[in-house]
């Protein structure tokens, strides 16, 4: 006769084997995409409500889950809620085809074709960010692009390859944007490949971790589905959590260090999301890389000693860490429903606690007066302390900073910087088109006597054309004033861009 014991690791064996075997593997809806926007309104206006949207990239599944809670509880709500749900509903239609029990498997080698041309009447550097990485040059700009897809059950596949060629150095060169594999197993994914990350509620940048650098070399693993934890703790409501390393380039001051990163979400209360996160990087070329390095900065007790960059044994630090929180207030008021949300880290610590914070915070209009197809946006972010010059994204061993391939890993305004960021769209989900007007004004080098100025305004229009085309233009007008490569004291950047694309 089977002892207790045993029966019970049979019964934990086969629940563990069931949960594998009804897991499905998803691709991820990449942080930049229009989606996202869709979301965010909806849960404004309190159609979703178990969401976590701080954290992205989502898994397609998890969004096809957000839009059968959004479809459920947007039955009183008015046609153009509705519409919004409904074009959501046709883009995941791949995802909604399967039912809890039963997950449709599939292979697309084209699920989306796309072909863009960039045209800049100056070095547009200053006006690129959030575009993973993507490096324009002055004058003629193009990209022709391919994404495929396939959800093989317990695995997933994704691939993203573009060609890109400028004019100005007459060169055509063939990369691969983003790609990566997915394996589902007890209700985790293991994601491993080229994939970019955005950690926080805001939506023009983000402290810790965004899409302003190309998308990295990660190992991730992440619950894809919010939970409710056991015991006590169910009382966070729903529960997310990220965890991820990746080696960054050779060509740095501390080759190949490595960077990993945590985070956890969830929502005690329908309308209010927290959010807690933490980066680190450690070892390189000439530190430290066991095991002992890689739990002392998991624990936070630091890195183990290795001679510096200089050889000089006396100037010795710990991993270069940062550790923030954040916080997105719902509240869906039928006159004017609006989010409010903020984000903080501290760049170094203090007596075990966080200190020297940059911070970031917003306003989130769905609507403005009644009138539902218009939205407002405002947010504000700062990464300057007093007497205290360029600290942030700096390090006196990882004198390269907190950088992958030349571009800022968190918000792309830089150290030493304020920014200040409006927008206001115009949405017609009838045809999933869009208006955008926005204004950015950042500056920079706050500890100097010179504050070199960008000021940006732009507009943009996407909608769709129909049988699956759709098409997107954009025009950016920048304005620097004081930067140090000018040749005079004031310049401007015009730069326009279009973009058409077929689903599959």
């Amino acid at each position: 006769m089977l002892s207790k014991g045993v029966i019970n690791i049979a019964v934990i064996i086969v629940c563990v084997l069931l949960i594998v075997q009804t897991s499905a593997a998803s691709t991820n809806v990449p942080v930049d995409d229009d989606t996202y926007d869709v979301l965010l309104r909806l849960e404004a206006e309190g159609v979703i409500q178990s969401g976590l949207l701080a954290t992205r990239p989502l898994s397609r599944k998890e969004v096809a889950r957000l839009i059968s809670e959004a479809e459920r509880n947007s039955e009183s709500k008015s046609l153009f809620i509705q519409h919004l749900v409904q074009s959501l509903k046709k883009r995941f239609r791949d995802e909604r085809s399967g039912t809890k029990h039963v997950n449709i498997e599939y292979i697309k080698p084209l699920d989306r074709v796309y072909v863009k041309y960039v045209y800049s009447d100056s070095d547009p550097q200053e006006i690129i960010y959030n575009n993973d990485g993507d490096d324009y040059k002055k004058g003629s700009n193009a990209r022709f692009g391919l994404i495929s897809r396939a959800d093989l059950g317990r695995t997933s596949f994704f691939i993203n390859s573009e060609g890109r060629y400028s004019d100005s150095d007459n060169e055509t060169d063939i990369i691969i944007k983003r790609a990566y594999g997915v394996l589902s197993f007890a209700g985790l994914e293991l994601e491993v490949g080229k994939d970019s990350q955005w950690w926080g509620p805001g939506r023009h940048g983000s402290i810790l971790l965004s899409n302003n650098p190309e998308p990295m070399n990660i190992i991730k693993i992440t619950n894809p589905h919010p939970v409710l934890l056991p015991w006590v703790f169910r009382y966070l409501g729903p529960f997310n959590f990220t965890l991820f390393a990746t080696q960054l380039e050779k060509d740095r001051v501390v080759p190949k260090p490595y960077l990993w990163g945590m985070r956890f979400n969830f929502k005690p209360i329908p309308y209010f999301e927290i959010g807690l996160q933490r980066t680190a990087l450690l070892g390189g070329e000439g530190r430290s890389e066991d095991l002992k390095t890689w739990w002392d900065s998991f624990t936070g007790m630091g890195e183990n000693p290795a001679v510096d960059i200089a050889g000089d044994p006396e100037n010795v630090e710990a991993g270069d860490q940062r550790v923030g929180c954040d916080i997105k207030l719902t509240l869906p008021l039928k006159w004017q429903p609006l989010q409010v949300y903020a984000e903080a880290a501290g760049e170094d610590e203090a007596g075990g606690l966080p200190t020297k914070w940059a911070y970031l915070g917003g306003i989130y209009l769905p609507r403005i007066l009644g009138l539902e197809r218009s939205d407002f946006r405002a947010e504000y972010a700062n990464t300057y302390l007093k007497g205290l010059p360029n600290v942030w994204y700096n390090h006196d061993i990882y004198r390269t900073g907190y950088t992958y391939k030349g571009r800022i890993i968190g918000h792309h305004m830089g150290t030493d910087s304020r920014d200040l960021f409006f927008e206001m769209s115009y949405r017609v989900p009838e045809i999933n088109g869009w208006i955008k007007l926005s204004y950015d004004k950042e500056k920079h080098n706050l500890s100097g006597s010179t504050n070199p100025t960008k000021v940006e305004s732009s507009v943009g229009v996407k909608f769709d054309v129909g049988g699956g085309v759709s098409m997107e233009g954009r025009y950016i007008s920048g304005r620097l004033k004081d930067y140090e490569d000018l040749s005079d004291k004031e310049s401007r950047i015009n730069l326009m861009s279009f973009e058409l694309s077929y689903n599959f």
